[in-house]
């Protein structure tokens, strides 16, 4: 089977087209599968985190996947981040060091998550933050993770890849997992399989609720990320199942997609062109 892969950007879209493949190879079982980047004039580097998730859906039906017909720019990023490490191309130095190299990461190994935030994002531009803001800030990305190693139940771990967009003075760092998706988790909990991915979403997103027993707070809880990126005029996305989440300039929209992504995956985008420095309200010289 052959699949035309168009032009992938951190949007709704990419989103869209990605849950697309996944759809369209739902079912092969022992075939070989060309995913086909002829048509494809752009990849978001950073997108590379919910592909693998998919490709490793598929391999996992004993398919065997390859990637076909990269231009040379799609393929030399791809290099430089690694993911193609796997499909038979040589590696490529990143002597820019703009990107943050795609990783599967088993949901036992929270450690190489960690290790992976404090080795990888330094040095992207992302805004100077008090000792303090930066601990709790990279603590609130590592929920994320967390949260996809307590709900999503993703034999394949958690993909990351992240890149630096310097002429657009953006980075992106998206996390993906090819598990049962929000969705699946929030009627579970309340027995109701009528709940639609956007409203799964939109509950999961409010303070304090979660699925997760016990007495151990869960959640995705990105109150601090959200003020964070509200000033910093970032972005977060949320696709999931059907359901896409993005918070932007300081409003959040829910939407419907047309195609089901299996699993969850999260962007954040960080303007890098901003000059501010970050601390909290109650430290010393926050208000200067």
């Amino acid at each position: 089977m052959k699949y035309s892969l168009p032009t992938i950007l951190s949007t709704k879209e990419g989103f869209e087209c990605l849950a697309s493949l996944a759809g369209h190879t739902e079912h092969l079982f022992a075939r070989r599968v060309s995913v086909d980047f002829s048509s494809c004039e752009f990849f978001d580097a950073n997108m590379a985190a919910p592909l693998g998730a998919i490709l490793a859906r598929i391999t996992d039906r004993l398919n065997e996947v390859e990637l076909i017909s990269l231009s040379k720019g799609i393929q030399s990023v791809l290099c430089q981040n690694q993911f193609l490490a796997s499909y038979g191309y040589p590696a490529l130095d990143d002597g820019e060091q703009t990107t943050l190299p795609f990783q599967r990461i088993p949901l036992a190994e929270k450690g190489l998550f960690a290790e992976y935030l404090g080795r990888h994002l330094q040095g992207k531009g992302v805004p100077k933050m008090s000792e303090r803001l930066e601990r709790a800030f990279q603590q609130k990305i590592f929920e994320v993770f967390q949260n996809a190693v307590t709900h999503s139940e993703s034999r394949f771990g958690v993909f990351v890849c992240g890149q630096s967009f310097p002429t657009k003075k953006r980075l992106e760092l998206t996390l993906a997992d090819a598990g049962i998706g929000i969705r699946e988790n929030v009627r579970r909990f309340f027995q109701n399989d009528k709940i639609s991915s956007a409203a799964a979403i939109r509950w999961a997103l409010v303070g304090g609720n979660t699925t997760k027993q016990g007495k151990e707070p869960g959640g995705l809880g990105l109150k601090l990320l959200k003020d964070f990126f509200s000033l910093n005029e970032g972005k977060i996305q949320i696709a999931s199942r059907m359901g896409c989440y993005v918070f932007e300039n300081g409003k959040e929209t829910f939407s419907t997609m047309s195609a089901d992504f299996p699993g969850t995956v999260v962007n954040f985008e960080i303007n890098t062109s901003d000059p501010r420095s970050y601390r909290f309200t109650s430290e010393p010289g926050a208000k200067n």
